[in-house]
This record gives structure tokens, sequence and C-alpha cells, in this order.
């Protein structure tokens, strides 16, 4: 997302040059983060999903391909820009219901917020520095705050198996 809003940037203002490398230095921190995090806590089998892959591959098209007919255009530049908009979101709320793994989880927020930034981005004008740095903060504390609780989970129950977790009672 950051390499394709630099693309973008001879069209614009400075501040989407500086939005646009905001974006590149959240994905190097997330992946550093992530890639931290997953070694950190590495699982000795793979988290197995209830729902076979090729399911919830196919729910999750499902949902995004409905979600984006259903959605009006909502103002930004190109309708394309809306539906891979509303598409990111869609399908980054499906990763985050469909997978049982906590990292997937957090990497279907991230998706999810991808989504997000794509709009801000495809605003006419581009948004203001302020709210995209803003955005920046937020993303990156949430995505701490998640991989805490992560690891967290698995120093506790041995995994990152959110299904653990239902075992657990008052």
């Amino acid at each position: 997302l950051g390499v394709g809003a630099f693309a973008l940037t001879p069209r614009r203002s400075t501040e989407f040059l500086l939005a646009s490398a905001a974006l590149v230095a959240k994905a190097v921190l997330l992946a550093v983060l992530l890639g931290w995090s997953l070694a950190r806590t590495r699982e000795k089998l793979p988290v197995r999903d209830e729902t076979p892959p090729i399911l919830r591959f196919g729910l999750a098209v499902a949902i995004a391909l409905g979600v984006t007919a259903l959605v009006p255009a909502f103002g930004l530049e190109d309708r394309s820009s809306e539906q891979a908009t509303v598409t990111l979101v869609a399908i980054g709320i499906a990763t985050v219901v469909l997978r049982r793994a906590t990292l997937f989880q957090v990497l279907g927020l991230l998706v999810a917020e991808n989504g997000i930034a794509l709009a801000a981005t495809a605003v006419e004008g581009g948004m203001p520095l302020v709210i995209e740095l803003g955005a920046l903060f937020d993303v990156i504390v949430v995505a701490v705050v998640a991989t805490a609780f992560h690891e967290r989970i698995f120093g506790e129950l041995g995994s990152g198996d959110t299904h653990e977790l239902r075992g657990l009672r008052d």
C-alpha cells in the first residue's frame, strides 16, 4: 500500500509523500514486530482450524464480493478504490472470524486497517499528515498490544490457538 501511495505522489502534495513514507514505515515496523513475535512463539504443530481451507477461502471471497456489491459509493476518487477498500476490510474481518491462530487474527486486523488506509490515500487531495501519523500510531499500538496478548496466551497455554481459551472459566 505504501509503494502504491508513492506511485501516486507526483500528482499530490508533499504531505502525501510524507504520508506514503509513514505507510512504508508502518509496514516495516509491523513486519519486524510480527516476525519477532513469531520467532519467540513458534508452534510445535500448525494450529488446525475447524473449517477446511477451501471453505474458509470460499467464505472470505463470498463475504468480500457480497459486501462490495452491497456498499454504495462513498466518495473516493474512483469506484475501484472504494471496492478495494471495502474488500480489504471484509477480508480482514473474515480472517479474524475464520482463523483460530492468534497471529492470523492480528494479521486480519492489519488487513482491515490497510483497507482503511487505502481509503485515506484515495480521498480527493489525500488525508492531512496529522491524521495519517495518528492512524500510524494507533495501528502500531494495537499491533503491539495484540502481539503481547498472543505471547501471553502462548506462554500460559503453550499455543496461540484461541480454541484453547474456550476451556478457561472463572
